[in-house]
């Protein structure tokens, strides 16, 4: 494997003018570089400008670790409210940087679908018009996709990437209703994939043995605001157990990008059916409810490129103020175990408790040497009418230091629940190219 990387990194270099230092000693210098000075570099000569524009320098861009602070991507409406901003943040710069405005795309309406990038594009979603976008916030370039059918209908959208055909896929899952001939369908875009620029039903359909697990997923995403998350080449969506009358078999429904099939993950072992027992939960059962216990308080995140799912339990029975943070290495196995507990104490137990929502949505660091590990959280609290406070806070696992690296008043007019939608993600930068649409 690391002599694939080093056979890649001379190929790599066979066009570059290095003058007095090796070509090879020249890549793995621009490799760490920010994105915003490869773009500068771009005019240094015609030989990396043509380096920077090739597949193979993209892909070792992307593959070569780097240990950044976090940062942020969020929108936001401008005065007119008829366009948006596209903003970065990181705790360490200045101030937010504007990266670009999306005109005629309302900024009151617009969100980002998932909680953090897919190899370093975002999905974008206009819910007034409605409309998808992808984006690489770091080279500024964006395009709008084709528009799609099912417009009154629960959807839950997710972007991915084949590992296979090394193309970004974007995959809706619609929600049918009774005079619809399917209860669950889905549709995918190959963004990038040639001149059949539209949206078209994937390879293998869902099988009817998930079909209501399915269809129970997008029920949840459209109460809770629960996005899906892609790791390890699948996108991912999780099925609230308050929908059935006993444990289900599949907690988690799973598309795989490569191979543009279904398949579930089973519950983890808290999933008891013992919780059916509960008068609270039992009530619960049958349309999506207000509260679902097990639903509301668990969600899934990528963490390390593995599924992970986060146990809300700030508001125990028992007492405890806990968060649980559970992965499943191989999903075919089903395998659930505890990787991180995080108790809440102090200021920690004091910023994170008031909140309605708290969500993970991701880490950095890999916990070796100088790159300590630490948690993403982001919350939301009402405050009044169509009010929100948002932050986003970082837990350090081993010192258990909370910090606050965004703090946001948000209006959401067009709100249909408590739960708001999102609008910002975590931001990774990439060199990937987003492909304009017809």
């Amino acid at each position: 494997m690391l002599s694939s990387a080093s056979n890649q990194r001379k190929r790599a270099t066979i066009s570059c003018d290095g003058g007095l230092l090796p070509d090879e000693m020249i890549v793995e210098v621009l490799l760490r570089l920010p994105v915003k000075s490869i773009m500068r570099f771009r005019v240094v000569c015609r030989s990396w400008a043509a380096l920077f524009s090739t597949d193979e320098f993209c892909r070792l861009y992307m593959a070569t670790p780097k240990a950044p602070p976090p940062k942020l991507l969020f929108v936001s409406p401008t005065a007119t409210s008829h366009s948006t901003e596209v903003y970065s943040c990181c705790p360490s710069g200045p101030k937010d940087e504007l990266l670009f405005t999306l005109d005629s795309a309302c900024g009151n309406s617009m969100q980002l679908v998932m909680p953090a990038t897919c190899h370093g594009l975002s999905l974008l979603l206009d819910d007034a018009a409605p409309a998808y976008y992808i984006c690489n916030a770091a080279t500024r370039a964006v395009t709008r996709l084709p528009p799609f059918r099912s417009v009154n209908r629960d959807t839950s959208t997710g972007l991915g990437f084949d590992i296979r055909t090394r193309k970004y896929k974007v995959v809706r899952l619609i929600r049918g209703t009774r005079h619809d001939n399917e209860r669950v369908r889905c549709e995918l875009y190959t963004h990038g994939g040639g001149d059949a620029d539209l949206w078209r039903p994937p390879t293998g359909g869902i099988p009817f043995g998930l079909c209501r697990f399915a269809a129970a997923a997008v029920a949840n995403v459209a109460t809770y605001n629960l996005p899906p998350v892609f790791a390890n080449g699948s996108l991912y969506w999780l099925v609230p157990p308050c929908l059935f009358s006993k444990v289900p078999r599949a907690a988690v429904i799973s598309f795989s990008l490569p191979e543009e099939t279904f398949s579930s993950v089973g519950p983890p072992p808290f999933w008891t059916s013992e919780m059916y027992q509960c008068p609270l939960f039992r009530a619960s059962l049958g349309p999506p409810p207000p509260f679902c216990p097990g639903t509301l308080g668990e969600h899934l995140v990528q963490m390390d490129n593995q599924l992970c799912l986060v146990r809300d339990l700030r508001n125990n029975r028992n007492g405890g103020c806990i968060l649980e943070i559970w992965k499943v290495p191989d999903c075919t196995s089903c395998a659930w175990s505890l990787n991180h507990r995080i108790n809440l104490l102090g200021r920690v137990a004091r910023d994170l408790r008031q909140p309605q929502v708290l969500r993970v949505i991701g880490c950095t660091g890999n916990g070796n040497g100088r790159s300590r590990k630490k948690i993403i959280i982001a919350t939301s609290q009402h405050r009044l009418f169509d009010k929100f406070l948002k932050k986003v806070h970082t837990y350090d696992l081993r010192s258990q230091a909370l910090e606050t690296i965004l703090s946001i008043t948000e209006t959401h007019t067009s709100l249909q629940t408590m739960t708001p939608s999102s609008r910002f993600c975590l931001f990774e930068e990439s060199l990937a190219p987003v492909h304009k649409t017809d």
